[in-house]
């Protein structure tokens, strides 16, 4: 058996707890509460589970193992950096499929129905939310996020702390730099360096 703890206490981190909760139980495992520098942010939707104390005050406990529940990249870092060396889980949805030629880091979160293909490389506490995928070849750098229905096609390279919007599609070898962001529904089709916003003009009433 082992006690899972929640760092961060946004919607990600209850979108985490319903996903993970069965198989965790059925493996005889639990999430025991969650981390937050903010007032009880769970509880605000009426979730029983309890804030253990701020982000900033933990310490390492031997029997926690720490989840990574945070979607922005910069925020991931600066609690990585916090928390030091304090170890973090993979958690792999049992609906995802993850090639056995690929490399999956650690902390990385793979949600519902998503899938790494085959010789993909997923980063240390990368994430991957429902229904994306990583195609074969690519790679998802450390910290980075993909939000849902995200298609990371062949041989596209995403750089650590890049965050990818719900929808997007990043075709065939495309690289995208660190700490980028692709808004929601853009197509990738070119190379961008470090540090660049990629959207697309939001939808308007004709």
């Amino acid at each position: 058996m082992a006690d899972y703890v929640l760092v961060g206490g946004g919607g990600f981190a209850r979108e985490i707890y319903d996903w993970f909760t069965p198989s965790l139980t059925a493996a005889g495992s639990r999430f025991v509460g969650y981390l937050d520098d903010g007032d009880n942010p769970m509880q605000a939707y009426g979730h029983a589970l309890p804030q253990l104390g701020r982000i900033v005050d933990y310490r390492p406990d031997a029997a926690h193992r720490l989840v990574m529940a945070i979607g922005a990249p910069a925020g991931k870092q600066a609690v990585a950096a916090q928390l030091g060396t304090a170890a973090f889980a993979t958690l792999i949805h049992p609906t995802a499929w993850v090639s056995a030629s690929s490399t999956i880091g650690a902390g990385a979160i793979i949600g519902v129905f998503a899938h790494v293909s085959a010789n993909a490389t997923v980063g240390p506490l990368a994430t991957i939310n429902a229904y994306s995928g990583v195609g074969h070849d690519a790679t998802l750098g450390a910290y980075a996020t993909l939000s849902a229905h995200v298609d990371l096609t062949g041989n596209v390279t995403v750089g650590e702390a890049t965050f990818v919007g719900a929808g997007a599609r990043i075709l065939p070898r495309v690289r995208i730099g660190q700490r980028c962001t692709v808004g929601a529904g853009a197509v990738v089709v070119r190379s961008t360096g470090d540090d660049v916003t990629l959207y697309i003009p939001p939808a308007r009433r004709l």
